[in-house]
């Protein structure tokens, strides 16, 4: 009896956790590739009929070819997307002089400017930590831009 108790707890704990998944269901909105990122726009809906919103921008770790780690940015909110435009945009306006420096650090990512060589213009996202890093010129981050501005963010 004493053996069969941990069992039970086991099972029942795993039937909960799958129940609960099940009344959960996430898809995909819009997809886009921008260079070296992956942008999704999802709509998760919970059994309540409540239906949750948010885009992610996957970054992979560009500074050694043979070594994949990547990152996410999770942007939940309207706010949260004009941030990250507004950001990016910040950094499209000094990408070129070599005098002006640029970085911006939050919660969830940190940009700055890729500085060294006059012909390298580049922003670089980044996680907190900045262990991952992803670059990506000015056509790339313009392109980000007129993506995450075509989203009409709740609906879908």
């Amino acid at each position: 009896m004493r053996k069969l108790l941990p069992l039970a707890i086991l099972l029942l704990c795993f039937f909960c956790i799958n129940i609960t998944n099940a009344q959960s269901n996430k898809s995909i909105i819009t997809t886009e590739d921008v260079g070296p990122l992956k942008c999704f726009y999802l709509k998760q809906e919970t059994a309540n009929q409540i239906s949750e919103y948010h885009i992610q921008v996957v970054y992979k770790n560009q500074q050694f070819v043979y070594k994949q780690e990547e990152d996410t940015i999770h942007l939940k909110s309207k706010e949260q997307i004009a941030q990250f435009v507004t950001d990016i945009k910040a950094g499209l306006l000094v990408i070129s002089d070599e005098e002006k420096e640029f970085n911006i650090a939050n919660s969830n990512y940190t940009l700055f400017k890729n500085k060294g060589y006059s012909d390298n213009n580049f922003i670089v996202i980044a996680n907190k930590v900045l262990t991952i890093k992803a670059p990506i010129n000015k056509f790339f981050a313009n392109q980000l831009i007129t993506w995450l501005n075509s989203i009409d963010f709740g609906k879908g």
